[in-house]
């Protein structure tokens, strides 16, 4: 069976009701209800500058890569791509009517979508976005047309058959080979296809042209003006903007600081007006909540992203699942929720499961189920005694005799929890014979994850609308961001099945037998979701948290300072 499936960058969650905090904690600044969508809204005055904090260097400027998909390069270009649709603060798609006049499903055998262009909708140069600008991006991320297209994951672009456009250029019809309940999800990120053309073939554009050049081009609301490495990325209005609102500022920058623990600093300091660190501490939490006499204000969510071990299932000690079942009973789930998040998130809620947030249909706690999580040593010791290991002189002996090599835990930089984490690990799995081997740096994910050059892996996935796309992302055999070594055939069946369906409700209840097997896999531990802490100064309008993948930088065209 021929399985295809597919990313919709967004998510789906819901937000968590908490007792009352008696000390600064994140829930003082939760944003909950209505709230998410309209807070620290209002009608911003003409000029000025905001600068917004980032926590990384772009080396790859294509954020629908496999090199460029990360949370700086998608912020930082937002302001730049458009996108047929828009992940809105409060979970839900929205069509981008500063693009388009409509997009709606006009038939569903076989399923076909109709988008409408704006007239007046141009890229910076004044040439109109087409239909061939659609055309482009399908053909880089459907698989069929370039597969040589370094791409992060197809989407479901791959779905479509054909996608026509009329005589005009502004009427774009795509045509399904079969059912995608995703189909809002498609077409985030467009490209200029009349400069690609000019930079080679489709693969040479893709890969070189979009993803190494810094744009000098626009279909947003802001353009770039400068870029400096590592330092500063500048942009100022796109004057050929189309949209209804904005752009309000003069400059919007983009400050690169790596070092987390300097950014809060750096807005004390006046030299930024913005950040959004990745993951919340409490020493965070408090200096913020003490700064509102220089007028910084923060608001507070639980993301869609959430933290979780990879355990390397391919090669290694890890592709033994008797040690794999072994190191994940072990470890303690509540004392490292307790030490890392509960100080300062009362109440925050444990992941138990790899395919569904705590409240998205679907999702239970199959972690629980397996006593995975639970610190229960006598019982890990239990699983490897059967399995033929052995303790000696405090080491453990695989079946054959010999020492199981020390564990390469890594871990990616910049998520202030992930350290205490890999530390309490290594504490927990002690008792079983095991050592580790801490492994992090500014590129850890390239050195460590992305070469399989680890035994575990601490890191963070980013949940969706619909988990049977995301599912498909990490746990088929072909998917790129399969990390751990997922090969189920079982899994790929269901999960297709579940791609198929015609609700998420039903979706969710297929997906659960998936959800089933991939925790028997044993080699993904869910812990818990990250927060998010959008700390900024007050002056700054219509600025407010979008705790999913796309983040506040959703609606710069509307970022503006109170007159």
């Amino acid at each position: 069976m021929n399985i295809r499936l597919h990313g919709l960058t967004t998510i789906l969650s819901a937000l968590v009701v908490l007792t009352a905090p008696t000390a600064v904690l994140a829930q003082d600044n939760l944003v909950t209800g209505e709230l998410i969508t309209t807070v620290n809204s209002g009608t911003p005055g003409k000029g000025g500058e905001v600068t917004f904090t980032v926590t990384r260097d772009i080396t790859n400027w294509n954020v629908t890569s496999a090199l460029g998909n990360n949370a700086v390069v998608r912020t930082v270009t937002l302001p730049i791509v458009p996108s047929a649709f828009m992940v809105q603060p409060d979970f839900t798609l929205k069509m981008n009517t500063d693009l388009l006049e409509s997009a709606e499903l006009t038939s569903t055998d076989p399923q076909t979508v109709v988008y409408r262009i704006r007239e007046d909708a141009v890229w910076s140069d004044g040439v109109p976005i087409t239909g061939d600008d659609f055309i482009y991006f399908w053909k880089t991320q459907n698989r069929r047309d370039c597969p040589e297209c370094l791409i992060n994951g197809s989407y479901g672009h791959d779905f479509i058959e054909t996608l026509e456009q009329d005589e005009t250029g502004k009427v774009v019809t795509a045509t399904f080979s079969e059912p995608f309940l995703g189909w809002q999800g498609l077409f985030m990120f467009l490209y200029p296809a009349h400069l690609a053309e000019k930079h080679g073939d489709i693969a040479e554009s893709y890969n070189n042209f979009l993803s190494n050049e810094v744009p000098a081009w626009s279909g947003g609301p802001y353009m770039v003006e400068s870029f400096d490495p590592g330092q500063l990325v500048t942009l100022v209005p796109n004057p050929k903007w189309y949209g209804e609102k904005g752009p309000y500022l003069d400059k919007l920058k983009f400050r690169i600081i790596t070092d987390s623990t300097q950014q809060l600093t750096a807005l004390e300091n006046g030299e930024v007006d913005v950040i959004y660190p990745q993951g919340a501490t409490q020493d965070m939490v408090e200096q913020a909540a003490g700064l509102d006499y220089l007028g910084i204000d923060f608001q507070m969510n639980p993301s869609a992203n959430w933290y979780f071990m990879g355990l390397n299932s391919k090669a290694g000690p890890m592709s033994d699942i008797a040690l794999r079942k072994a190191v994940l009973t072990a470890i303690d789930a509540g004392d490292l929720k307790a030490k890392t998040a509960d100080p300062y998130l009362r109440n925050w809620p444990h992941m138990g499961s790899v395919m569904f947030l705590p409240n998205q249909a679907g999702y239970a706690d199959r972690r629980g189920a397996r006593g995975y999580g639970t610190g229960d040593v006598e019982k890990a010791k239990g699983i490897l005694s059967e399995a033929g290991y052995k303790l000696s002189g405090g080491s453990l002996l695989d079946p054959s005799g010999k020492p199981v090599s020390t564990l390469r835990l890594g871990f990616s930089p910049g998520y202030p929890a992930a350290d205490d984490m890999a530390r309490l690990i290594t504490g927990y799995i002690a008792p079983l014979g095991l050592k580790t081997d801490l492994l992090t740096g500014p590129n850890a994910t390239a050195d460590y994850l992305l070469s399989g050059n680890f035994d575990l892996y601490l890191s963070y996935f980013s949940q969706q609308v619909f988990p049977a796309v995301k599912a498909g992302q990490i746990f088929l055999r072909d998917a790129g961001p399969n990390y751990f070594g997922f090969n189920d055939p079982k899994i790929e069946e269901i999960i297709g099945k579940a791609a198929a369906a015609s609700s998420i409700e039903e979706s969710a209840a297929i997906l659960s037998e998936a959800d089933e097997l991939a925790m028997d896999y044993a080699a993904l531990f869910p812990i818990y979701q990250l927060p998010t802490a959008l700390i900024y100064k007050e002056a700054i309008l219509n600025l407010r948290d979008n705790p999913n993948q796309l983040g506040p930088a959703y609606n710069t065209a509307e970022w503006g300072l109170a007159e």
